[in-house]
């Protein structure tokens, strides 16, 4: 009996591990550091001031804004990826800890990385709109959600130029991917099933708490598009271009 009650409370304290330190690294405000090493500036100082990845291509160039998104994205997926190959090779997290799923297990530690990311001890709890991070969830938890959730980004940011717009879009894709295969996904068995597999109720409901967050954080976002002074990444193309002409 002590010796269950011990090994009950070291996974506790295994599974609050895992979500501070996803918390932590998440909080990692990897625009501002990679602005400041690559560029010697302050993204927060520039642009929309966001710490994002959109703001960083924006301000800092496409290679050095896509080097902030990968790094944004691996925040929200290495804490999952971990704890997973500890439970398949049974390890730790031998069974649910924190919820009783295991894919709800998952989704919290990725959950603290985007809350880290939203509001970072780092820099006064203050934060990006964590769509890239909440990429990287999604990415381990439902890959098939993340496939069609950037297929919607980019058919949305062609269509549009706007940005907001097709973060908005992509966090609903997922979230209604999510619950679609809450209805039609089958039991994961192998590495196939795990791209089809099914989707219990919990995790939905946090998907989905997890894209009105999103929503939440793009308020400003739309309320520029209503007054028509939304940033446009087609537009801003347009002007470079016909600046490199004048030139």
């Amino acid at each position: 009996m002590f010796l269950m009650t011990t090994r009950g409370t070291v996974d506790i304290i295994i599974a609050i591990f895992f979500l501070l330190i996803s918390y932590l690294i998440g909080a990692i405000p990897f625009g501002i550091i990679i602005g400041k090493l690559f560029k010697g500036i302050d993204i927060r100082e520039h642009g929309s001031k966001n710490i994002g990845s959109t703001n960083a291509i924006r301000v800092l160039g496409k290679r050095v804004g896509f080097l902030v998104f990968f790094l944004d994205v691996f925040k929200g997926m290495i804490m999952i990826i971990i704890a997973r190959i500890l439970h398949e090779n049974d390890i730790f997290f031998k069974e649910a800890i924190i919820t009783n799923n295991i894919n709800v297990d998952y989704l919290m530690i990725g959950v603290s990385a985007i809350i880290g990311h939203s509001f970072s001890i780092f820099i006064g709890f203050k934060g990006g709109k964590a769509v890239a991070t909440s990429l990287g969830v999604i990415s381990i938890i439902c890959p098939i959600a993340s496939l069609l959730c950037l297929i919607t980004f980019a058919i949305t940011l062609f269509a549009t130029g706007f940005v907001s717009l097709a973060s908005t879009f992509a966090a609903i894709t997922v979230t209604a991917t999510m619950w679609v295969f809450y209805g039609v996904g089958v039991k994961e068995t192998s590495f196939a099933t795990y791209f089809i597999s099914k989707q219990s109720l919990p995790a939905c409901l946090i998907v989905t708490t997890m894209a009105v967050l999103i929503i939440l954080k793009h308020r400003k976002n739309y309320i520029r598009l209503l007054n028509g002074t939304e940033n446009n990444f087609k537009k801003a193309k347009r002007e470079r271009k016909m600046k490199e002409n004048q030139n």
